[in-house]
């Protein structure tokens, strides 16, 4: 029974796509495509990438072909809320229907399955449900008829590079994608590893971004088109959760950690650039939080130069996409705060006018900042590095923080042994947990600074329960402890966003104070009397850490 709920539809769009193919059907499957890589680039970027050295020696090129592609769905999108993708496509006259499903796959790429049946026009009509023998297609899509959303044309050239340790599919499309009279030109870059080494394939992509002037995209113009015709947007997409078996080794565990965090930056690209949704900038900052956490946690047991070259870069991106997220909390605040007592003074509006000013100025600085080759290198350079260990040469490690009373007892961990991730993180989250109660006693008389320090204690201890809850049995309790930290998070947030709020103003004062004076001085009282009421409050959040109950134990 073909379903269409969020956590099946891989299957589904699988398990359709081998259905349709099967039972005497015209549909063949086509070789399974292997998991790629896609960049943007302009066209004196593509001339070069043409005429690169690393992309021409040993390289078998097919000649260039020209194709013409229509994507289908029906009115209410049912092929892409299944993660399903048909298109027709024209290729030296003859015409064929292409259905492609996605999975995810190892290391942040997808890996990708398709069928395809030749067809007399590309005028669909009833043409796809009188091919789907199996009657499955048409069950996908419940009887509703398929309209064309969107027309591409494409020329392509393929290449197959021979390396020593992988044999790479590079794909170089220059084209235009036309949808609702709009036509938007493109080239784009495609790596698939046809066979080979992983670690290889990532090792030779980040070496060659390193040369041209690409830009990873996480998907293609014509994608982002049918999209828009739809009536959709890029959603932004917030962190997945992490499945590790009990016997996983830490270097699994790794690999999972910062991949799911690279995932999760990446996918949101999209809905900043498109549709400069602030939800985006948040949950871009909030998977680079996650990939700092994670690698100040594993510094001592995963120790290399590309994980700290990641961890400083990680942190100059999270500050331009930080000023972002301040200006759009900043205002929200004022429309769900003051506004109530100010709206018939003049001046709130100049303050509001003000804010905006500067809030579009930050999303301008963090739309720029993904297009930047340098952002890619950082994707790309920690890819490779967790596609080959690179932090396994320093296995050796000091255990982690101790209990009280106790002495720290150096060991040596492997973290390619099964079961080192359940080894390394009962300790780990011991000292995690063991610093936020610390943290957290006695807040009422100490500085914002403190409170601050207290919340970033708070967020490693929750992200690294949410990394490795999957190691332990305790589902329930683990869950119960991870809502519990992140409502005390949540409460010391606001305290925060008032600070922020607070150094915000007086940025705006400095500038705009004669517009602005009445209205922000009003606001900076608000906030700063708000920040005092939190404080009478604060007994509470210390007496809900002492009673979380540690999951892991």
């Amino acid at each position: 029974m073909l379903t269409s709920s969020a956590n099946d539809r891989s299957l589904v769009s699988s398990a359709t796509g081998r259905e349709v193919a099967r039972r005497g059907s015209p549909w063949r499957l086509r070789r399974r495509l292997q998991p790629g890589v896609k960049f943007a680039i302009d066209d004196r970027g593509l001339d070069a990438a043409m005429s690169c050295r690393a992309l021409s020696v040993n390289a078998v090129s097919r000649p260039a072909r020209r194709i013409r592609s229509i994507r289908f769905d029906t009115a209410a999108n049912d092929l892409r809320k299944q993660n399903v993708a048909l298109r027709g496509y024209e290729l030296r006259g003859a015409r064929f229907l292409e259905l492609t499903w996605a999975t995810p796959a190892a290391g942040g790429a997808v890996s990708r399955g398709a069928i395809e049946v030749r067809v007399p026009t590309l005028e669909l009509g009833a043409t796809l449900l009188d091919k789907d023998a199996s009657g499955s297609l048409r069950r996908l899509v419940d009887g509703r008829p398929l309209e064309a959303r969107c027309v591409s044309e494409t020329e392509r050239r393929e290449r197959l590079l021979d390396l020593p340790r992988a044999r790479i599919a590079v794909i170089f499309e220059k084209g235009f994608v036309e949808w609702s009279g709009e036509r938007t030109p493109f080239n784009e870059i495609e790596f698939q590893l046809a066979s080979g080494e992983m670690a290889a394939f990532h090792e030779f992509i980040a070496d060659v971004a390193g040369q041209l002037p690409v830009r990873l995209v996480s998907m293609s113009e014509t994608e982002s088109a049918f999209l828009q015709v739809s009536g959709c947007s890029r959603a932004p997409v917030k962190a997945r959760p992490l499945t590790l078996s009990r016997y996983a080794s830490l270097d699994a565990a790794i690999c999972l950690m910062l991949g799911a965090c690279l995932d999760q930056f990446v996918a949101n690209w999209p809905a900043l650039t498109k549709s400069n949704d602030p939800e985006a900038i948040h949950q871009m900052r909030v998977a680079l939080r996650r990939l700092r956490a994670a690698l100040a946690l594993l510094k001592n047991v995963a120790s290399c130069p590309e994980l700290e070259r990641a961890g400083r870069r990680a942190k100059e991106l999270a500050a331009t996409l930080g000023e972002a997220r301040e200006w759009d909390v900043f205002g929200e605040m004022l429309e769900t705060g003051p506004r109530s007592s100010l709206r018939n003074e003049p001046s709130f509006y100049s303050l509001l006018d003000a804010v905006e000013r500067r809030r579009l100025r930050a999303h301008e600085k963090a739309q720029a900042l993904v297009k930047e080759p340098r952002t890619t290198r950082f994707v790309l350079d920690l890819r490779s590095a967790l596609a080959r260990f690179a932090w396994r040469p320093g296995a050796s490690i000091t255990a982690q923080p101790p209990l009280r009373g106790e002495t720290a007892r150096p060991g040596m961990l492997d973290t390619a042994r099964a079961g080192s991730a359940r080894d390394f993180a009962i300790p780990a989250l011991d000292g995690l947990h063991r610093r936020a109660l610390k943290r957290c006693r006695r807040l009422a008389s100490k500085s914002t600074a403190d409170w601050h320090k207290a919340r970033i204690a708070l967020k490693k201890s929750r992200y690294a329960g949410e990394f490795f809850q999957s190691l332990f049995e305790s589902f329930a309790g683990a869950r119960a402890y991870m809502r519990a930290l992140a409502k005390i998070q949540d409460d010391l947030g606001v305290y925060n966003d008032m600070s922020v709020a607070a150094r915000l103003l007086r940025e705006i004062d400095s500038a705009d104070g004669a517009t602005t004076a009445v209205a922000a001085g009003f606001a900076l009282g608000w906030y700063t009397h708000a920040q005092e009421r939190m404080k009478q409050r604060v007994s509470k959040i210390q007496k809900s850490m002492e009673k979380l109950e540690p999951f892991w134990r």
